[in-house]
């Protein structure tokens, strides 16, 4: 005999509709910072949406290119305007890579 809270059950209204196209669930625990990335990666798979490795490297590509952002408007040694030999030379290693070119 399977043990169910029957309070769990009694407040399934009448026609309750899953979010989840694939009904067969799982109760799992995350860290909280993780879990709307985790939500989100999960409702694709569900919905079929190929989630291939490409999303993940796009993501820390960006994040590189952001810390490159930050070291411009900062102006730190060999990103200013005038002399951007370390923003050439970061730009060509994150080319390579993520095999840009």
């Amino acid at each position: 005999m399977k043990k169910y809270n029957p309070k769990s059950l009694a407040n399934l209204k009448p026609g309750f509709k899953s979010k989840w196209k694939d009904t067969n669930t799982k109760l799992i625990r995350i860290p909280a910072a993780f879990e709307k990335q985790v939500l989100d990666y999960a409702h694709e798979l569900d919905d079929g949406v190929n989630t291939s490795s490409d999303s993940i490297v796009s993501s820390d590509l960006r994040e590189q290119l952001m810390k490159l952002m930050v070291k411009i408007n900062d102006m730190e040694k060999g990103y200013k305007s005038n002399s951007a030999s370390q923003l050439v030379k970061d730009l060509k290693a994150l080319s390579d890579q993520y095999n840009l070119l």
